[in-house]
This record gives C-alpha cells, sequence and structure tokens, in this order.
C-alpha cells in the first residue's frame, strides 16, 4: 500500500466543482490561456444593502487574456411562485433563472434549465487594463457557492471550453503540488448571512475560527486487487475529527459518503465542504466525532448493481480502515451514505449487504426499475435506518434518471412509495431545490444529525 498524506489548510473559501451529469464524465478541451499572477481571490464585503447585505469581487489576474467569463452557482428559484412545488411525472418544475440582485428572501439555488445539469449563469468580467486583472461583482445571500473561470471561450455555452480554476483559492492538497487525478477544476466561497434581508444562517458551513479545533483530511492510495483504473489500486479520502485519539477506550463510528457520477473521492471534500461542515457540528454538539470515509467509486469492472465496488468496500476497504483507525467495527457503528451515482450506491447496499451498516442515507437517486423486495431484504431493512433525501424540485425526483436510454434508477419519490408499502420505517428529507451540491450539503447535515448514530426515531420495542 503507497500512501500520500495532505494536511488540510483553512482557508475563506474552498475547492468546488459544479456538479456533472449523473453517471457522466465531464469531456473537456484544452483551450484557453493560462492565468497569470494569482489575484487576490474572491472578496467578500458586507455592504448592509439590499438584496442581500453581502457582494463577493471575483478577480483572475490575466493579462494576455482577451475575454474571461465567470460562472457561478448563482441562478435561483423563488418556491412560493412556482407552479407546483415537486417535479411530477407529467410535469417537470420550471425554473425562472432569478439572477443575484433579482434575489428575495426565501429563493434557492438551483439549475436554468431544471435538469441534473450545471446549467448555471454566465458573466463576462471586467478588465482593468492597467493591472490586467478581470473582475466582476455580485450580491449572494448566505452559502457556498461554486464558480470556475473560463478564458478566451469563443463558444456561446462553454462547449469544448475548459474551466479555469481561482489560482488565489487552493484546495486542501494543493499545497503538495500536482494533485494529478484528485484535482478539480472549480472552487468555492462562503458568504455569511445578514438577517436583515431574511438570509438563512448557513454558518454551520462556513470555515471555522481560528481558535477552534479542527479535524484532518489524509489522502491514500490501497492497495484493491482487480480494480481497473487506477489498476489494483484504489483512492481514499479519510477525515479524522477534532482531536482524534488513536487509543481512545471507545471506538469511533465511521460514515461512509460516497460521490456522484464523473466525480471521485475528493468531491465531497472540496465542493461539499466536508471538513467545515463537520468541525461545525462536532463543535457545536450536534454530531458526536466521527469519521468519514470518501472511497472512488468508479474505475472497477463492469457488474451488476455495483457488485464489483460493493465487494471491495466490505472486502477491502472497510477492513482497511478499520486496522489503521480506532472505529467500530460492527455494524451499529457503520453508515453509508451518497449521492446521485452514490446514493444508487448506497441503494444497492441497502438491498444487498444490508447487515453490513446500520444506517444508510439515500440522497437524490432510487431504487432499480422493477423491484420485489424479498420476504429477506424486508425483515433485514426493517432492522436498518433508512433516509432518503432530495431536493423537491429535482428533475429524477418522480421519474428516475435514464442513461443511455435505460431507466438507471425510479426516484426518490418512489422509492418513499416501495419502502413504506413494504412496512419499512424511513425518515425521509425534501427540501426546495434541484439536483446539486446546495441540496446535499443540507442532506448530509440532516442525515447525521436526524439518522446516523441517533437513537431510532421508530420503536422497536412492544408493548403488552
Amino acid at each position: 500500500m503507497t500512501s500520500r498524506l495532505f494536511t488540510r489548510r483553512r482557508l475563506a473559501a474552498v475547492g468546488a466543482l459544479f456538479l456533472v451529469p449523473a453517471l457522466a464524465a465531464p469531456a473537456f478541451a484544452a483551450t484557453g490561456q493560462a492565468p497569470g499572477k494569482p489575484g487576490p481571490g474572491p472578496v467578500v464585503k458586507h455592504t448592509g444593502q439590499a438584496p442581500t447585505g453581502y457582494e463577493v469581487t471575483f478577480r483572475l489576474s490575466a493579462p494576455k487574456a482577451k475575454s474571461v467569463q465567470i460562472k457561478g452557482e448563482w441562478s435561483f428559484e423563488r418556491p412560493s411562485d412556482l407552479k407546483q412545488l415537486a417535479s411530477t411525472p407529467d410535469y417537470l418544475v420550471e425554473t425562472p433563472n432569478l439572477q443575484p440582485d433579482q434575489w428575495k428572501s426565501g429563493d434557492v439555488p438551483i439549475q436554468s434549465p431544471n435538469s441534473t445539469n450545471p446549467n448555471f449563469p454566465v458573466s463576462a468580467m471586467k478588465k482593468d487594463a492597467r493591472t490586467g486583472i478581470w473582475s466582476f461583482t455580485t450580491p449572494l445571500p448566505s452559502g457556498v457557492f461554486s464558480y470556475a473561470y473560463y478564458i478566451d471561450c469563443t463558444t456561446k455555452d462553454l462547449t469544448g471550453c475548459t474551466p479555469t480554476p481561482d489560482p488565489s483559492v487552493k484546495i486542501w492538497d494543493a499545497r503538495h503540488g500536482d494533485a494529478g487525478d484528485v484535482a478539480v477544476p472549480n472552487r468555492q466561497v462562503y458568504v455569511p448571512s445578514d438577517p436583515r434581508f431574511g438570509t438563512v444562517d448557513y454558518s454551520w458551513q462556513a470555515p471555522v475560527a481560528k481558535s477552534q479545533k479542527t479535524g484532518r483530511l489524509k489522502h491514500f492510495t490501497i492497495s484493491s486487487p482487480g480494480h481497473v483504473t487506477p489498476a489494483d489500486q484504489t483512492n481514499l479520502v479519510v477525515y479524522t475529527p477534532p482531536g482524534y485519539d488513536a487509543k481512545r477506550a471507545k471506538a469511533y463510528p465511521t460514515l461512509y459518503l460516497n460521490h456522484g457520477g464523473g466525480e471521485n473521492e475528493m468531491g465531497w471534500s472540496t465542493q461539499g465542504d466536508l471538513a467545515n461542515i463537520m468541525d461545525n457540528l462536532i463543535d457545536q454538539g450536534e454530531i458526536q466525532p466521527m469519521l468519514v470515509i470518501n472511497a472512488y467509486g468508479s474505475g472497477y469492472p463492469t457488474s451488476t448493481d455495483n457488485e464489483a465496488f460493493r465487494k471491495d468496500l466490505i472486502g477491502n476497504i472497510v477492513p482497511w480502515v478499520e486496522s489503521h483507525y480506532r472505529v467500530s467495527k460492527d455494524a451499529s457503528g457503520r453508515a453509508f451514505s451518497g449521492l446521485s451515482a452514490g446514493g444508487q450506491i448506497t441503494n444497492q447496499i441497502m438491498l444487498n449487504n444490508t447487515a453490513s451498516f446500520g444506517y444508510y442515507g439515500m440522497m437524490s437517486a432510487g431504487l432499480p426499475p422493477g423491484l420485489k423486495l424479498t420476504a429477506e431484504q424486508t425483515a433485514a431493512l426493517k432492522k436498518a435506518n433508512v433516509f432518503v433525501g432530495a431536493g423537491w424540485q429535482d428533475s429524477i425526483f418522480a421519474v428516475g434518471f435514464v442513461l443511455n436510454g435505460q431507466t438507471a434508477h425510479t426516484g426518490p419519490a418512489q422509492e418513499v412509495r416501495t419502502l413504506t408499502d413494504a412496512g419499512i420505517p424511513i425518515t425521509t428529507d425534501f427540501v426546495n431545490g434541484g439536483h446539486e451540491w446546495y441540496v446535499w450539503r443540507i442532506l448530509l447535515r440532516d442525515f447525521l444529525t436526524r439518522v446516523a448514530f441517533q437513537p431510532s426515531a421508530y420503536a422497536t420495542w412492544t408493548t403488552s
């Protein structure tokens, strides 16, 4: 086993990657002018003025560029104005593409047009001829927002153009040089809340205070016989909580948390803002200290129901984690969750390897088409703690996801019906939003504070 260790770097903004279509890898052609010296990065300014009380100025030094555009995760919808709240089989919620200067309290980020693609606004940046720095200023409400730069892109919809990461904002592993296949091209900025304008308090996503104890992120490459890419190896990101004690009497619980399609093991620790969320929830006493394992879910031989990954997870990855860290070796001390394609994997483990984990958190996916639960599966699932979450307006909410003409899953709404019809207790969590990170960060917090390693919400005893 070889390992790479990266020490987390605290910044006012952390790495991010726009959501790629579920189960599909992104394809970009290398185009554009490389940026020059790093600019000051995004500047978050409290204006105390409408519509949000804050504005952000993005800056990039690219003196030789002819044009620079920024793509940002800031198109919004107003749930109270929608024709209907949830996407249904006969109606996909239409999103109005409200811009930041139109924002009002209650508005939430979502793609426009509504789909699993990252359909967010593209804006032209202005160049300071004297300094060569390009800038773009916009008001933003509270929360974490993804963005990327596009330099000298000549296509209207950015097709074939490569996103340029903000060189001033480093992801947590970047100070160790070339991150190779774990690099992500986009970044994030966190904007605080100004309650005078009705912005939500998302301080649980914020970079932690310098005085606050923090957890650590480490990246490992471990042996994985049969894995195709990389050959016979796979990658993990491990989050350990503040004050992790390898000799602690009580073993730590472990959350195995998977990425979406086209992403890798770095997804949650960059665009998912994992470490900040975990540090804040632990510091506030909302969850107990725990480890989080982000395993690379792709690169395996083709198999039915992701059997190749499931075998590697249970027979190789979990034992590796449990031999290297002071974690519980009981199913009651393990939880599994994932988003989109990772949500499918969550369901596949939940159905086929139920006893391996005590808690399952499915985000923005669904069950296999035509599934009929067996008596054995039903009995096993009644002993587990199941969470089903998604965005109400998600395009896959009621109709599932079709890939290459085949239905990959039937969507979260149908999953709720299938499980409840079988008498399996579940916790549901649907929020306004689409198929994107704004929703998944909220679902992660809710899964951890309401289900994973929490007392069961359903009585398991009987009364006489």
